[in-house]
This record gives C-alpha cells, structure tokens and sequence, in this order.
C-alpha cells in the first residue's frame, strides 16, 4: 500500500513539473512589437522674391512674379568728363512737331527728339520719364525686358500704357544696338562710360557686332 501511495506522489510531481516546463515553452516569453519613429527636423522657411501668392475669395488663386533688380548708381562727384555732348540749338522747331504737356511744363517732340525752350532757341534734351507719346518713332528698335516687348530709339525707352507709350528709365543688363547721338563719354574710377539723361553704358561684343549694355546711373 505504502509503493502505490509513493508511486501516485511520484507521479503527480512529475505531471506538474511537466505543466510548468509546457506553459514557460509556450507562452513564458513575452513579445514586444516596437514602432520606430523618425524625427524629421524641417528646414526654417526662407523668404522669397520670386513669386508672391495672393488669394481671393471665392477666386483661383492668381501668382504675381516680382523679381527685385538692383539699381547700380554712380556718384556724379565722381564723374569726370572725357568727351562733352554736343549740344544742338535752334531757333525754330522742325515742321510737324507735337507738343506734350508734363508736369505742367511743355515739351516739343518731332522725329524721336525732344525740344526745349531756352533763352531764345529750342535746345535738344532727353526727355524725363513719364511723358506719354502717341505713335512710336520711325526705326525704333525692339527690346525684350522680363520677356516683356519694350522699345528704345535714340536713348529714349518706351513701354505702352494705356494705349499710348510711355518713357522710362532702363534698368541694368539691357543691350541696345546703338548708343544716342547726343551721348556723353565719362571715366568714373578709371573706367569709360558713355552717358545719356544720368543711364550709363558699356561695350559689349556680340556675334553680329559691338552692342551697348545699361550698366546703372548716376545719382
């Protein structure tokens, strides 16, 4: 009787022995499932000149380009005159000119020159920017400023605004195939200019030739 009770105590051992093995082999180990997260660092926002977004309600939303160009000035107390301008006068004004009023003063335009009265002669002058003339000189030349169509004769430029066309003062990198007539030669520093109503010039060598380039203007 005393080996059947020690055989069953022997045996109950073992059987929970053996439980404890089966449950640390199936599901002892515990399994952690780890996520990897990525830090993304962003970039400071930076300015920009190139395209400005302006939105409208209720519109699409429309991209306006502007682009800042840098005006290079001269001073004129640097300016040292190598050959003057000629100065033309004359004591009655060419047949068929036109007169424009700017600025409640009056200008006389015929042929791409502008006129004004001084003393007792018309002298030849370059004209300020914003006079508005009707029709563009003949033999103008054209020239593309921002991809935009603009026109240039004898130192003068003209955009057309309101169906008329308007002088204004050329910005640097333009290239103009000829330099006005009534241009003045300068040095500043050193270094030759050709002037023309305060824009100065320099030479540059194209395939088809000598050309003109808008360096900056005095101040």
């Amino acid at each position: 009787m005393k080996k059947i009770i020690l055989a069953l105590c022997l045996f109950s051992i073992c059987a929970y022995s053996s439980d404890i093995f089966a449950q640390k082999g199936k599901g002892g180990k515990k399994t952690t499932k780890v996520t990897k997260v990525t830090k993304v660092h962003k970039s400071p926002a930076q300015k920009s000149n190139v395209a400005k977004v302006h939105k409208s309600p209720g519109k699409k939303t429309t991209v306006v380009k502007s682009k800042s160009v840098k005006v290079n000035k001269y001073p004129r107390s640097k300016v040292v005159v190598v050959k003057p301008r000629k100065v033309t006068t004359y004591t009655v004004l060419p047949a068929g000119y036109t007169t424009v009023v700017y600025k409640n003063k009056n200008y006389y335009h015929h042929g791409g020159y502008y006129y004004n009265y001084v003393g007792s002669n018309y002298v030849v002058i370059p004209p300020p920017s914003g006079i508005r003339i009707n029709m563009l000189p003949v033999g103008y030349h054209k020239v593309l400023v921002g991809g935009a169509p603009r026109y240039y004769y004898n130192g003068v430029y003209y955009r057309p605004v309101a169906s008329k066309y308007e002088i204004f003062t050329p910005a640097p990198g333009i290239i103009v195939p000829v330099l006005p007539e009534y241009h003045e030669e300068v040095s500043i520093d050193g270094i030759t200019y050709y002037e023309y109503n305060d824009v100065l010039y320099t030479t540059v060598v194209a395939t088809d030739g000598t050309r003109y380039k808008v360096v900056g203007r005095l101040q």
